[in-house]
């Protein structure tokens, strides 16, 4: 497991420790900039803020988890950059019995130049970011026979998030805010939920099948039996927890098999952002679990492709998770192109 170290003790480059990028987690990377220094440090209100939707879960349902940073202050501020991946923000997670479970959670480093002097939070803007918990937190294993990367067992749990806001920023004072503890427990499975997970998890086992069916690789079914199988399940449970992931994160993990046949030209390589199936899907999942979290992880996919669709989402899902996060895009893009627009040249 990684260990964490202050932004300001790192040396100018970009580093990556234990990452697995695939779609999901390479959003969570954000390019460094160079910005001119700050005029003030004043009526700066920096809040955290951080929660998975609910209380209980079961055994291996995916956990999608929020943060937020917002500037409720007056003035701009100025920070090390913001995101799930970056060395300034941690997150600790531990049991009811106070024993702490792994978080192995790969810290990206960024390289600036001067006269860099912080990334701009300017008022009222929000950095929102969302997560599968089990990408990063729990006992890891074989991910070839798990839907998720890493296991939480039932218990109880206590998760606390942080930012060191001011680490690496040239002649800032300390600044860590930190959002309030999450508690949530994780029950046994029920026998219907054993039986979905099993049945996901060899649909995804598919992605690693080295044998082949009348010369055609199995490996290459996954990606056209998960869209089936969502079709389905949305049209009986369209609340489904595992809807917003097997549309995010089960379309861009397909296994090394399946990649294997892609680059030797056996296998059609599947875009999920330009198919059409897929985007009708997402929309309608957006719509059907807009009040939850897993709804804002949906939309954050939807945005690494699509980010001329946030405005019109901002209005039609309004004051949801998935329509804050959609608003939280639009303001920051006009923000930064009114920044470069007043930077000097």
């Amino acid at each position: 497991m990684p260990s964490y170290r202050r932004p300001d003790q790192i040396a100018l480059k970009t580093r990556v420790a234990k990452a697995r990028f695939t779609g999901p987690m390479a959003v969570l990377l954000f390019a460094a900039v160079a910005t001119p220094a700050p005029k003030s440090v004043t009526a700066q209100a920096l809040v955290l803020t951080a929660g998975v939707g609910k209380t209980t879960f079961f055994e291996d349902e995916p956990i999608y988890l929020l943060v937020r940073l917002q500037n409720v202050g007056t003035d701009t501020a100025w920070t090390y950059f913001f995101s799930l991946l970056s060395p300034a923000v941690t997150m600790s997670l531990s049991r009811g019995d106070g024993k702490p479970a792994d978080v192995a959670k790969p810290v990206v480093d960024h390289l600036v130049r001067p006269p860099w002097r912080g990334e701009p939070v300017a008022p009222g803007i929000k950095f929102l970011q969302t997560m599968v918990l089990q990408d990063i937190a729990g006992d890891e294993w074989d991910i070839r026979s798990h839907l998720l990367t890493h296991h939480l067992p039932p218990a109880q749990y206590e998760l606390r998030v942080t930012f060191d806001a001011h680490g690496g920023v040239p002649g800032a004072t300390p600044l860590t805010v930190e959002a309030a503890p999450i508690v949530f427990r994780i029950r046994e499975r029920t026998i219907a939920e054993e039986n979905e997970l099993r049945e996901l998890e060899a649909m995804r086992n598919m992605g690693w099948d080295t044998t082949r069916v009348e010369g055609t690789p199995r490996a290459a079914n996954y990606k056209p039996v998960l869209i089936r199988w969502v079709e389905r399940r949305w049209g009986d449970q369209p609340d489904d927890p595992f809807l917003p992931f097997l549309l995010y994160n089960g379309l861009y993990g397909a296994g090394q098999v399946l990649w294997r046949h892609i680059q030797a030209g056996e296998v059609q390589r599947f875009d999920p952002d330009t198919s059409e199936v897929v985007s009708g899907l997402r929309l309608a999942v957006l719509e059907s679990q807009k009040l939850s979290i897993g709804g804002a992880y949906l939309l954050q996919a939807i945005s690494l492709r699509h980010p001329d669709q946030m405005a019109v989402l901002a209005e039609k899902l309004g004051a949801t998770p998935a329509g804050e996060m959609a608003r939280a895009h639009v303001e920051r893009l006009l923000y930064g192109q009114q920044f470069k627009q007043q930077s000097p040249h």
